[in-house]
């Protein structure tokens, strides 16, 4: 089993980081680079690193992963994030390391026994919301696939 740390909210979608051009770098979606962006932050913690690979975009009305749009002219497609994988080794306890020091800068509802899985992917084993309503995070059980 491996894991992943996924997150979205108002945030990126209230300062337009959501649409940032430099989600679709292609070094990004290859898995090449990490930062979409200097300023994408949870709270005060450090620069969030991105999987692009594994972020979910949303084009067109239509969920796709991030390394399925290497090469794609988005040019004239209706496009923006809709959940940002974040950067981990793929063990649980570095997710839950990335969220402890997310925990550290704000007060976040846990839900360890989520009814819904609201990232379409794996089986959703945690869900945190922040006070504000600026992010929601998701760690997520991913089965390996050989």
């Amino acid at each position: 089993m491996t894991y992943a740390l996924y997150a979205w909210g108002n945030f990126i979608d209230e300062v337009g980081l959501d649409r940032d051009p430099g989600w679709l770098d292609a070094a990004l979606l290859r898995g090449k680079r990490d930062v979409v962006s200097e300023g994408l932050m949870i709270g005060d913690t450090e620069t969030l690193r991105v999987d692009g690979r594994g972020t979910i975009f949303t084009v067109d009305g239509q969920r796709v992963a991030g390394r399925d749009l290497v090469g794609l002219d988005l040019s004239s497609a209706d496009w923006h994030v809709a959940q940002i994988l974040v950067a981990t080794d793929g063990t649980r306890e570095d997710a839950l390391r990335v969220m402890a020091v997310v925990e550290e800068d704000g007060d976040y509802a846990t839900d360890t026994a989520p009814q819904h899985n609201p990232v379409g992917v794996g089986e959703v084993v945690t869900l945190w919301s922040d006070e504000h309503g600026q992010w929601d995070l998701a760690l997520v059980r991913r089965a390996v696939t050989g």
